[in-house]
């Protein structure tokens, strides 16, 4: 099973379709949040791919539908748990996300938020973060990430994208 993983697209449509689209082969993509109506406009002109669609609300997403925290089973037993992340950066993180992992029973986090890749284990939890298609905050690019779900454990990797101005950018100048 491979899952495609995107966070933080802050308004960037272009962005969230061009990478669901050039993968659409993954058998599941996840938004981890701050892509409300990116995602919205996405199911919208694409509506067969709401079954495969997951997402979570971030602290710039404004609908209540869309759930804080999501548990998915995996295969091979494993587990993720999807959140945005800003209700665990306070405080001692990135260990609240361990714990609530724990307490899930989950053995993966996949997490956005802070705009920055990560990807460690700690204490036997995976946390995983895309980094920002949209908006990164570290020294790398925008990006996006896989996770391959395999009997011998969780494979996972980050994916590069080009910089593009926001289409607004082009009509000033920027």
């Amino acid at each position: 099973m491979q899952i495609l993983v995107i966070s933080d697209t802050h308004g960037r449509y272009d962005i969230l379709q061009q990478v669901l689209l050039s993968h659409a082969d993954c058998d599941l993509f996840v938004h981890c949040g701050d892509g409300q109506y990116e995602t919205d406009r996405f199911l919208a002109e694409h509506p067969e791919y709401a079954p495969k669609l997951i997402r979570v609300r971030g602290n710039c997403d404004h609908d209540p539908a869309i759930p804080l925290a999501y548990t998915l089973p995996l295969p091979y037993g494993h587990k993720a748990l999807i959140v945005h992340g800003h209700r665990y950066i306070s405080g001692d993180f990135p260990q609240n996300l361990v714990e609530t992992a724990k307490a899930d029973g989950a053995d993966l986090v996949l997490f956005g938020h802070i705009h920055m890749r990560m990807d460690r284990s700690t204490d036997g939890i995976r946390l995983f973060n895309p980094g920002s298609a949209a908006q990164p905050r570290d020294q790398f690019g925008p990006s996006f990430g896989l996770v391959d779900v395999l009997e011998a454990g969780l494979l996972t990797s980050h994916g590069e994208l080009a910089r593009t101005p926001a289409p607004f950018d082009d009509m000033f100048g920027w």
